[in-house]
């Protein structure tokens, strides 16, 4: 966190409640059911959201996030474009998902998460 941000616990609480209250999984044993942040992805989230500078902006407006396989990367960067989209509070927002080749595109589209 830069010296002179701030966190701000709303702003933080407010995207991990909507994930958490209105993002379901779309695939496997968890298919349907809430999105229930585990630790460490709440920690990415309340970061990113809750990192404030002295003029009310988010600290962060980029994030480069490296996770394993299978570690629900496609889910979270689901939901995160979902609270962007719906409830960030701004006026004709814009999400971009982007592939690192055409076979990740073929396969995040056939999914329905890009």
């Amino acid at each position: 966190m830069a010296e002179d941000s701030r966190y701000d616990k709303d702003a933080a609480d407010h995207a991990v409640c909507f994930i958490e209250n209105f993002c379901c999984h779309t695939k496997g044993r968890w298919d349907g059911k809430p999105f229930e942040l585990i630790d460490w992805q709440e920690q990415i989230i309340r970061d990113i959201f809750g990192i404030l500078k002295p003029n009310g902006y988010r600290q962060f407006n980029t994030a480069y996030i490296e996770i394993p396989k299978k570690r629900n990367k496609s889910e979270l960067a689901a939901a995160v474009a979902l609270y962007l989209l719906c409830a960030d509070f701004e006026p004709g927002a814009e999400v971009y998902d982007c592939a690192a080749d055409k076979d990740q595109a073929a396969y995040r589209i056939r999914c329905g998460t890009g």
